[in-house]
Protein backbone atom coordinates (compact mmCIF):
# COMPACT_ATOMS: atom_id res chain seq x y z
CA UNK A 1 0.00 0.00 0.00
CA UNK A 2 1.51 3.35 -1.03
CA UNK A 3 1.65 6.40 1.23
CA UNK A 4 -1.30 8.14 -0.39
CA UNK A 5 -3.58 5.15 0.19
CA UNK A 6 -2.37 4.87 3.78
CA UNK A 7 -3.26 8.54 4.21
CA UNK A 8 -6.76 7.86 2.86
CA UNK A 9 -7.22 4.89 5.21
CA UNK A 10 -6.05 6.91 8.20
CA UNK A 11 -8.37 9.76 7.20
CA UNK A 12 -11.26 7.31 6.90
CA UNK A 13 -10.69 6.01 10.43
CA UNK A 14 -10.42 9.54 11.85
CA UNK A 15 -13.53 10.71 10.01
CA UNK A 16 -15.60 7.66 10.95
CA UNK A 17 -14.88 8.01 14.66
CA UNK A 18 -15.33 11.79 14.67
CA UNK A 19 -18.57 11.81 12.61
CA UNK A 20 -20.01 8.94 14.63
CA UNK A 21 -19.37 10.65 17.95
CA UNK A 22 -20.49 14.04 16.62
CA UNK A 23 -23.91 12.58 15.78
CA UNK A 24 -24.06 10.35 18.87
CA UNK A 25 -23.16 13.12 21.32
CA UNK A 26 -26.20 15.26 20.45
CA UNK A 27 -28.50 12.25 20.45
CA UNK A 28 -27.22 11.38 23.93
CA UNK A 29 -27.66 14.97 25.14
CA UNK A 30 -31.23 14.98 23.80
CA UNK A 31 -31.85 11.67 25.55
CA UNK A 32 -30.71 13.04 28.93
CA UNK A 33 -32.24 16.53 28.57
CA UNK A 34 -35.62 16.04 26.90
CA UNK A 35 -37.37 19.40 27.20
CA UNK A 36 -35.03 22.07 25.85
CA UNK A 37 -32.31 22.89 23.31
CA UNK A 38 -30.38 24.74 26.02
CA UNK A 39 -27.98 21.95 27.09
CA UNK A 40 -27.14 21.00 23.50
CA UNK A 41 -26.55 24.68 22.69
CA UNK A 42 -24.31 25.18 25.74
CA UNK A 43 -22.23 22.16 24.71
CA UNK A 44 -21.89 23.45 21.15
CA UNK A 45 -21.22 27.03 22.24
CA UNK A 46 -18.50 26.09 24.73
CA UNK A 47 -16.63 23.75 22.40
CA UNK A 48 -16.86 26.32 19.61
CA UNK A 49 -15.57 29.07 21.90
CA UNK A 50 -12.54 26.92 22.71
CA UNK A 51 -11.90 26.45 18.98
CA UNK A 52 -12.32 30.20 18.37
CA UNK A 53 -9.76 31.14 21.01
CA UNK A 54 -7.20 28.44 20.22
CA UNK A 55 -7.37 27.71 16.47
CA UNK A 56 -4.71 30.23 15.44
CA UNK A 57 -2.46 29.13 18.29
CA UNK A 58 -2.89 25.57 17.12
CA UNK A 59 -1.98 26.60 13.58
CA UNK A 60 1.27 28.16 14.85
CA UNK A 61 1.93 25.32 17.32
CA UNK A 62 1.86 22.80 14.47
CA UNK A 63 5.04 24.43 13.17
CA UNK A 64 6.90 24.05 16.47
CA UNK A 65 6.80 20.25 16.87
CA UNK A 66 7.81 17.72 14.28
CA UNK A 67 5.07 16.60 11.95
CA UNK A 68 4.96 13.11 13.45
CA UNK A 69 4.74 14.30 17.06
CA UNK A 70 2.03 16.82 16.12
CA UNK A 71 -0.13 14.10 14.62
CA UNK A 72 0.44 11.69 17.49
CA UNK A 73 -0.53 14.26 20.12
CA UNK A 74 -3.71 15.33 18.31
CA UNK A 75 -4.62 11.68 17.62
CA UNK A 76 -4.28 10.53 21.23
CA UNK A 77 -6.06 13.62 22.57
CA UNK A 78 -8.98 13.13 20.17
CA UNK A 79 -9.52 9.48 20.86
CA UNK A 80 -9.11 9.63 24.65
CA UNK A 81 -11.61 12.51 24.80
CA UNK A 82 -14.18 10.45 22.89
CA UNK A 83 -13.75 7.35 25.06
CA UNK A 84 -14.00 9.22 28.36
CA UNK A 85 -16.98 11.29 27.15
CA UNK A 86 -18.82 8.15 26.07
CA UNK A 87 -18.35 6.59 29.50
CA UNK A 88 -19.62 9.79 31.18
CA UNK A 89 -22.68 9.86 28.90
CA UNK A 90 -23.43 6.30 30.01
CA UNK A 91 -23.20 7.43 33.63
CA UNK A 92 -25.56 10.36 32.96
CA UNK A 93 -28.09 8.12 31.22
CA UNK A 94 -28.24 5.89 34.29
CA UNK A 95 -28.27 8.67 36.87
CA UNK A 96 -31.50 10.26 38.05
CA UNK A 97 -29.84 13.37 39.47
CA UNK A 98 -26.48 15.07 39.89
CA UNK A 99 -25.98 15.67 36.17
CA UNK A 100 -24.11 18.96 36.52
CA UNK A 101 -20.59 17.73 37.38
CA UNK A 102 -20.29 14.90 34.82
CA UNK A 103 -21.86 17.12 32.14
CA UNK A 104 -19.29 19.81 32.93
CA UNK A 105 -16.53 17.25 32.36
CA UNK A 106 -18.19 16.22 29.09
CA UNK A 107 -18.09 19.85 27.95
CA UNK A 108 -14.40 20.15 28.87
CA UNK A 109 -13.64 16.95 26.96
CA UNK A 110 -15.68 18.28 24.05
CA UNK A 111 -13.38 21.32 23.99
CA UNK A 112 -10.21 19.20 23.90
CA UNK A 113 -11.77 17.02 21.21
CA UNK A 114 -12.66 20.02 19.03
CA UNK A 115 -9.26 21.70 19.36
CA UNK A 116 -7.32 18.49 18.72
CA UNK A 117 -9.48 17.74 15.67
CA UNK A 118 -8.71 21.19 14.25
CA UNK A 119 -4.98 20.62 14.80
CA UNK A 120 -5.23 17.26 13.10
CA UNK A 121 -7.16 18.71 10.15
CA UNK A 122 -4.72 21.59 9.59
CA UNK A 123 -1.72 19.27 9.80
CA UNK A 124 -3.10 16.66 7.40
CA UNK A 125 -5.04 18.75 4.87
CA UNK A 126 -2.73 21.77 4.64
CA UNK A 127 0.66 20.12 5.15
CA UNK A 128 0.92 16.33 4.94
CA UNK A 129 -1.43 16.00 1.95
CA UNK A 130 0.47 18.64 -0.03
CA UNK A 131 3.81 16.88 0.50
CA UNK A 132 2.55 13.33 -0.02
CA UNK A 133 0.77 14.32 -3.26
CA UNK A 134 3.80 16.17 -4.59
CA UNK A 135 1.85 19.43 -4.70
CA UNK A 136 -1.19 17.98 -6.54
CA UNK A 137 -3.72 18.84 -3.87
CA UNK A 138 -6.48 19.14 -6.46
CA UNK A 139 -6.36 15.33 -6.75
CA UNK A 140 -6.01 14.45 -3.05
CA UNK A 141 -8.41 16.96 -1.46
CA UNK A 142 -11.59 15.85 -3.32
CA UNK A 143 -10.82 12.23 -2.38
CA UNK A 144 -10.36 13.14 1.28
CA UNK A 145 -13.61 15.13 1.22
CA UNK A 146 -15.30 12.15 -0.41
CA UNK A 147 -14.09 9.88 2.39
CA UNK A 148 -15.33 12.36 4.97
CA UNK A 149 -18.73 12.50 3.33
CA UNK A 150 -19.03 8.71 3.08
CA UNK A 151 -18.42 8.64 6.84
CA UNK A 152 -21.04 11.38 7.33
CA UNK A 153 -23.40 9.28 5.22
CA UNK A 154 -22.95 5.86 6.79
CA UNK A 155 -22.01 6.55 10.42
CA UNK A 156 -25.28 8.37 11.33
CA UNK A 157 -27.26 5.35 10.08
CA UNK A 158 -25.09 3.10 12.20
CA UNK A 159 -25.42 5.35 15.27
CA UNK A 160 -29.14 5.90 14.67
CA UNK A 161 -29.89 2.19 14.82
CA UNK A 162 -27.27 1.56 17.50
CA UNK A 163 -29.14 4.05 19.69
CA UNK A 164 -32.02 1.56 19.92
CA UNK A 165 -29.75 -0.94 21.71
CA UNK A 166 -29.02 -1.09 25.41
CA UNK A 167 -26.97 1.89 26.70
CA UNK A 168 -24.12 -0.40 27.78
CA UNK A 169 -23.90 -1.84 24.25
CA UNK A 170 -23.65 1.67 22.75
CA UNK A 171 -20.89 2.60 25.20
CA UNK A 172 -18.87 -0.57 24.53
CA UNK A 173 -19.17 -0.33 20.74
CA UNK A 174 -18.05 3.33 20.57
CA UNK A 175 -15.20 2.83 23.05
CA UNK A 176 -13.89 -0.36 21.43
CA UNK A 177 -14.04 1.00 17.89
CA UNK A 178 -12.29 4.21 18.97
CA UNK A 179 -9.50 2.27 20.69
CA UNK A 180 -8.93 -0.01 17.68
CA UNK A 181 -8.94 3.00 15.34
CA UNK A 182 -6.31 4.72 17.49
CA UNK A 183 -3.87 1.81 17.20
CA UNK A 184 -4.32 1.41 13.44
CA UNK A 185 -4.01 5.16 12.74
CA UNK A 186 -0.91 5.41 14.91
CA UNK A 187 0.78 2.64 12.92
CA UNK A 188 -0.29 4.01 9.51
CA UNK A 189 0.94 7.54 10.19
CA UNK A 190 4.28 6.25 11.50
CA UNK A 191 4.70 4.24 8.30
CA UNK A 192 3.81 7.22 6.10
CA UNK A 193 6.32 9.41 7.95
CA UNK A 194 8.99 6.74 7.40
CA UNK A 195 8.12 6.25 3.71
CA UNK A 196 8.09 9.97 2.80
CA UNK A 197 11.41 11.55 3.91
CA UNK A 198 10.19 15.05 2.96
CA UNK A 199 7.83 14.97 5.96
CA UNK A 200 10.85 15.19 8.24
CA UNK A 201 12.48 18.11 6.40
CA UNK A 202 10.37 21.02 7.66
CA UNK A 203 12.36 24.07 8.74
CA UNK A 204 11.99 25.08 12.39
CA UNK A 205 9.41 27.68 13.42
CA UNK A 206 10.82 31.17 13.97
CA UNK A 207 8.43 33.70 15.50
CA UNK A 208 8.37 37.14 13.84
CA UNK A 209 10.74 36.00 11.11
CA UNK A 210 10.38 36.28 7.37
CA UNK A 211 10.24 33.34 5.00
CA UNK A 212 13.74 32.24 4.23
CA UNK A 213 15.73 29.07 3.87
CA UNK A 214 17.74 27.86 6.86
CA UNK A 215 21.51 27.98 6.57
CA UNK A 216 22.66 25.37 4.14
CA UNK A 217 19.13 24.47 2.99
CA UNK A 218 18.00 26.01 -0.26
CA UNK A 219 14.35 26.02 -1.25
CA UNK A 220 13.01 25.33 2.26
CA UNK A 221 10.67 27.97 3.60
CA UNK A 222 10.56 28.82 7.27
CA UNK A 223 7.03 28.82 8.67
CA UNK A 224 5.87 32.30 9.71
CA UNK A 225 3.20 33.36 12.18
CA UNK A 226 0.69 35.69 10.47
CA UNK A 227 -0.74 38.49 12.61
CA UNK A 228 -4.45 39.25 12.58
CA UNK A 229 -3.79 42.55 10.79
CA UNK A 230 -1.86 40.76 8.04
CA UNK A 231 -4.60 38.14 7.82
CA UNK A 232 -7.26 40.82 7.27
CA UNK A 233 -5.13 42.37 4.51
CA UNK A 234 -4.46 39.01 2.87
CA UNK A 235 -6.00 38.38 -0.52
CA UNK A 236 -7.96 35.39 0.78
CA UNK A 237 -9.59 37.22 3.71
CA UNK A 238 -12.92 37.78 1.92
CA UNK A 239 -13.05 34.10 0.98
CA UNK A 240 -12.45 32.96 4.54
CA UNK A 241 -14.98 35.53 5.77
CA UNK A 242 -17.64 34.10 3.46
CA UNK A 243 -16.76 30.57 4.60
CA UNK A 244 -17.01 31.66 8.22
CA UNK A 245 -20.45 33.18 7.71
CA UNK A 246 -21.73 29.82 6.48
CA UNK A 247 -21.19 28.51 10.00
CA UNK A 248 -24.07 30.58 11.39
CA UNK A 249 -26.21 27.80 10.09
CA UNK A 250 -28.83 25.90 12.06
CA UNK A 251 -30.22 24.61 8.76
CA UNK A 252 -27.89 21.60 8.39
CA UNK A 253 -27.76 18.23 10.12
CA UNK A 254 -25.66 19.67 12.92
CA UNK A 255 -26.20 19.29 16.63
CA UNK A 256 -28.78 22.06 16.94
CA UNK A 257 -30.96 20.85 14.07
CA UNK A 258 -30.64 17.23 15.24
CA UNK A 259 -31.83 18.21 18.73
CA UNK A 260 -34.68 20.28 17.24
CA UNK A 261 -35.87 17.45 14.99
CA UNK A 262 -35.76 14.93 17.85
CA UNK A 263 -37.79 17.28 20.05
CA UNK A 264 -40.38 17.79 17.27
CA UNK A 265 -41.01 14.07 16.90
CA UNK A 266 -38.67 12.71 14.21
CA UNK A 267 -37.06 9.36 15.12
CA UNK A 268 -33.31 8.77 15.43
CA UNK A 269 -33.48 6.14 12.68
CA UNK A 270 -35.16 8.54 10.24
CA UNK A 271 -32.64 11.27 11.04
CA UNK A 272 -29.81 8.86 10.37
CA UNK A 273 -31.25 7.98 6.96
CA UNK A 274 -31.90 11.63 6.06
CA UNK A 275 -28.40 12.62 7.13
CA UNK A 276 -27.12 9.80 4.94
CA UNK A 277 -29.06 11.22 1.98
CA UNK A 278 -27.47 14.59 2.61
CA UNK A 279 -24.09 12.88 2.70
CA UNK A 280 -24.76 11.24 -0.67
CA UNK A 281 -25.48 14.67 -2.15
CA UNK A 282 -22.23 15.92 -0.65
CA UNK A 283 -20.32 13.02 -2.23
CA UNK A 284 -21.94 13.95 -5.56
CA UNK A 285 -20.58 17.45 -5.02
CA UNK A 286 -17.01 16.14 -4.69
CA UNK A 287 -17.38 14.51 -8.12
CA UNK A 288 -19.16 17.49 -9.70
CA UNK A 289 -16.67 20.08 -8.43
CA UNK A 290 -13.60 18.90 -10.45
CA UNK A 291 -15.74 18.61 -13.60
CA UNK A 292 -17.12 22.13 -13.25
CA UNK A 293 -13.74 23.50 -12.20
CA UNK A 294 -12.10 22.21 -15.40
CA UNK A 295 -14.66 24.21 -17.34
CA UNK A 296 -14.87 27.49 -15.42
CA UNK A 297 -12.07 27.35 -12.81
CA UNK A 298 -12.06 27.10 -9.02
CA UNK A 299 -13.09 30.70 -8.35
CA UNK A 300 -16.26 30.64 -10.47
CA UNK A 301 -17.11 27.12 -9.31
CA UNK A 302 -17.17 28.57 -5.81
CA UNK A 303 -19.51 31.31 -7.03
CA UNK A 304 -22.07 28.94 -8.55
CA UNK A 305 -21.94 26.55 -5.59
CA UNK A 306 -22.40 29.12 -2.82
CA UNK A 307 -25.50 30.56 -4.50
CA UNK A 308 -26.92 27.05 -4.97
CA UNK A 309 -26.42 26.57 -1.23
CA UNK A 310 -28.28 29.80 -0.41
CA UNK A 311 -31.23 29.00 -2.69
CA UNK A 312 -31.79 25.45 -1.42
CA UNK A 313 -31.62 26.53 2.23
CA UNK A 314 -34.32 29.07 1.43
CA UNK A 315 -36.61 26.06 0.89
CA UNK A 316 -35.72 24.78 4.36
CA UNK A 317 -36.75 28.07 5.96
CA UNK A 318 -40.01 27.95 4.01
CA UNK A 319 -40.64 24.49 5.48
CA UNK A 320 -40.16 25.85 9.00
CA UNK A 321 -42.84 28.55 8.65
CA UNK A 322 -45.66 26.14 9.61
CA UNK A 323 -47.67 27.18 6.53
CA UNK A 324 -47.55 23.71 4.93
CA UNK A 325 -48.87 20.30 5.87
CA UNK A 326 -46.62 17.69 7.53
CA UNK A 327 -45.78 15.88 4.29
CA UNK A 328 -44.86 19.01 2.33
CA UNK A 329 -42.91 20.34 5.30
CA UNK A 330 -40.87 17.13 5.55
CA UNK A 331 -40.15 17.08 1.80
CA UNK A 332 -38.93 20.68 1.71
CA UNK A 333 -37.10 20.37 5.02
CA UNK A 334 -35.12 17.22 4.30
CA UNK A 335 -34.94 17.77 0.53
CA UNK A 336 -33.62 21.30 0.94
CA UNK A 337 -31.02 20.28 3.50
CA UNK A 338 -29.88 17.36 1.33
CA UNK A 339 -29.67 19.44 -1.88
CA UNK A 340 -27.73 22.18 -0.06
CA UNK A 341 -24.91 19.69 0.64
CA UNK A 342 -24.14 19.61 -3.08
CA UNK A 343 -23.29 23.31 -3.14
CA UNK A 344 -21.68 23.32 0.31
CA UNK A 345 -19.10 20.66 -0.44
CA UNK A 346 -18.37 21.99 -3.90
CA UNK A 347 -17.71 25.38 -2.32
CA UNK A 348 -15.64 23.80 0.45
CA UNK A 349 -13.27 22.12 -2.00
CA UNK A 350 -13.07 25.20 -4.24
CA UNK A 351 -12.27 27.43 -1.25
CA UNK A 352 -9.52 25.12 -0.01
CA UNK A 353 -7.89 24.97 -3.43
CA UNK A 354 -8.09 28.76 -3.83
CA UNK A 355 -6.59 29.24 -0.36
CA UNK A 356 -3.72 26.89 -1.19
CA UNK A 357 -3.15 28.63 -4.54
CA UNK A 358 -3.20 32.18 -3.17
CA UNK A 359 -1.19 31.56 0.04
CA UNK A 360 2.56 31.02 0.42
CA UNK A 361 3.49 27.65 1.93
CA UNK A 362 5.25 29.46 4.80
CA UNK A 363 1.94 31.11 5.77
CA UNK A 364 -0.57 28.33 5.09
CA UNK A 365 -0.87 26.78 8.58
CA UNK A 366 -1.12 30.18 10.28
CA UNK A 367 -3.67 31.49 7.75
CA UNK A 368 -5.60 28.24 8.14
CA UNK A 369 -5.58 28.75 11.91
CA UNK A 370 -7.12 32.20 11.47
CA UNK A 371 -9.69 30.72 9.09
CA UNK A 372 -10.71 28.13 11.69
CA UNK A 373 -10.98 30.91 14.27
CA UNK A 374 -13.15 32.93 11.90
CA UNK A 375 -15.37 29.93 11.23
CA UNK A 376 -15.72 29.14 14.91
CA UNK A 377 -16.57 32.77 15.71
CA UNK A 378 -19.62 32.50 13.47
CA UNK A 379 -20.33 28.95 14.63
CA UNK A 380 -20.39 30.37 18.16
CA UNK A 381 -23.09 32.84 17.13
CA UNK A 382 -25.20 29.91 15.94
CA UNK A 383 -25.32 28.57 19.49
CA UNK A 384 -25.93 32.06 20.88
CA UNK A 385 -29.03 32.18 18.67
CA UNK A 386 -30.46 28.95 20.07
CA UNK A 387 -29.51 29.83 23.65
CA UNK A 388 -31.31 33.15 23.23
CA UNK A 389 -34.28 31.37 21.61
CA UNK A 390 -34.26 27.83 23.12
CA UNK A 391 -37.97 27.15 22.55
CA UNK A 392 -38.34 24.72 19.59
CA UNK A 393 -41.62 26.46 18.69
CA UNK A 394 -39.62 29.64 17.90
CA UNK A 395 -36.95 27.84 15.81
CA UNK A 396 -37.96 29.87 12.74
CA UNK A 397 -36.17 32.90 14.26
CA UNK A 398 -32.61 31.43 14.34
CA UNK A 399 -33.37 29.67 11.05
CA UNK A 400 -34.23 32.95 9.29
CA UNK A 401 -31.16 34.69 10.73
CA UNK A 402 -29.00 31.80 9.50
CA UNK A 403 -30.37 32.18 5.98
CA UNK A 404 -29.64 35.90 6.06
CA UNK A 405 -25.98 35.27 6.91
CA UNK A 406 -25.67 32.62 4.19
CA UNK A 407 -27.01 35.04 1.58
CA UNK A 408 -24.58 37.64 2.95
CA UNK A 409 -21.72 35.15 2.53
CA UNK A 410 -22.71 34.59 -1.09
CA UNK A 411 -22.72 38.35 -1.71
CA UNK A 412 -19.27 38.77 -0.11
CA UNK A 413 -17.82 35.93 -2.18
CA UNK A 414 -19.40 37.44 -5.30
CA UNK A 415 -17.60 40.70 -4.50
CA UNK A 416 -14.30 38.79 -4.17
CA UNK A 417 -14.84 37.22 -7.59
CA UNK A 418 -15.69 40.58 -9.16
CA UNK A 419 -12.63 42.22 -7.56
CA UNK A 420 -10.34 39.33 -8.50
CA UNK A 421 -11.59 38.75 -12.05
CA UNK A 422 -13.27 42.02 -12.98
CA UNK A 423 -16.60 40.32 -13.76
CA UNK A 424 -18.89 37.60 -12.38
CA UNK A 425 -19.86 35.64 -15.49
CA UNK A 426 -17.30 34.68 -18.12
CA UNK A 427 -19.41 34.05 -21.21
CA UNK A 428 -16.72 32.30 -23.22
CA UNK A 429 -16.15 29.78 -20.44
CA UNK A 430 -19.82 28.88 -20.26
CA UNK A 431 -20.25 28.09 -23.95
Amino acid sequence: MNSQRKLYLSHFLTSWVDRSFEFASYLLISKVYTSSLLQASVYGLTTTLAALLLSNRIGNWINILSRLNTYRITLLTQKSSIIISTVLFHFLDNSKNGHEVPYAFIIILGCTLKVSFIGNSIAIEKDWAMIISGGHLEQVLPTMRRIDLVCKTVSPIFIGFLSTAQPLVITLVICCWTAISTVVEYILISQIHHDVPELGDRAPYRPNSTPSAPDGEEGVETAVAVSFEDYVRHKTFLITLSVGMLYINVLSFGGTMTSYLVLTGYSSGLLGVMKALAGIMGVAGTFAMPLLSKRIGNVRTGLWSIWQLALTLGLVVLALTDTLDRTATSILLFGGMAASRLGLWMFDIAENLILQEYTASSHITSISGWQYSMSNLFDLLQYVLTIAVPDPRMFIIPASISLGFIIGAAIIYSYFVWRDRGHLIHKLKLR
